[in-house]
């Protein structure tokens, strides 16, 4: 990554009667001969680290939470109430990857997957992307030349994917109404890759949504390749 940056892996799991997890967040380090140079801020890299770690035991914490009111629950009502109810477990399994590492940028797309109850669990996709020489966030927009009409681009590009299987999508007002100014993404060495939340525009079993813009088909509007 980079030459000075590289990526360590962290895990944290846990295994009780009624919440288990299995963690894996990353890192970004710098190399020690890269310390006293100026490519690189280790403020901005700490924050970035930071905003990472925080996002991701605030989502094994809320789910804590949640798996103590059940046992609550369980032990004081259901399990006297009801011999034939199951008794389960709350879960939260985090991994990412990390997709792009090229001109100062960083993309992290991380997937957090949560069991609290039901039919089955729910996954969540989140992204970190950063210019590693400022600390700020990367939106989409910013991926585009000045005076771009990227969020046309991008719609267009979706609309024509959908239509090759529009079995798959919600269609009217439950379909897919373009990118919002927010939209989720991450890069990857060929592309930008844009997703959407479950249930968003398709039904559960179709999983993300992910609609791919490579590079080599829309370099001409693109400040990175």
């Amino acid at each position: 990554m980079e030459n000075c940056l590289y990526i360590s892996k962290i895990n944290i799991s846990r295994d009780s009667e009624f919440f288990i997890y299995d963690i894996n967040y990353p890192i970004i380090k710098l190399k020690e001969e890269c310390i006293c140079q100026e490519k690189f801020d280790l403020y901005i890299i700490n924050e970035i680290n930071n905003k990472i770690y925080k996002d991701v035991l605030d989502f094994k914490n809320n789910t804590k939470l949640e798996a103590k009111e059940y046992k609550k629950l369980y032990d004081t009502k259901i399990s006297k109430e009801c011999k034939e109810c199951v008794k389960y477990k709350y879960e939260v399994y985090i991994n990412y990857e990390a997709t792009y590492d090229r001109n100062r940028i960083i993309s992290i797309p991380m997937t957090k997957y949560k069991f609290s109850g039901g039919a089955h669990g729910m996954t969540y996709l989140e992204s970190y992307n950063y210019n590693l020489l400022t600390g700020k966030i990367l939106k989409l927009k910013d991926l585009f030349g000045e005076g771009i009409d990227y969020k046309k681009l991008i719609n267009d590009f979706i609309r024509e994917e959908i239509m090759k299987e529009p079995e798959k999508y919600f269609k009217d007002d439950y379909g897919f109404k373009g990118i919002s100014e927010d939209q989720s993404f991450y890069t990857d060495e060929d592309g930008i890759v844009i997703y959407f939340p479950l249930y968003e525009i398709s039904p559960y079993y179709v999983g993300i949504p992910k609609f791919k813009l490579k590079f080599k088909d829309y370099k001409k509007y693109l400040i990175y390749k």
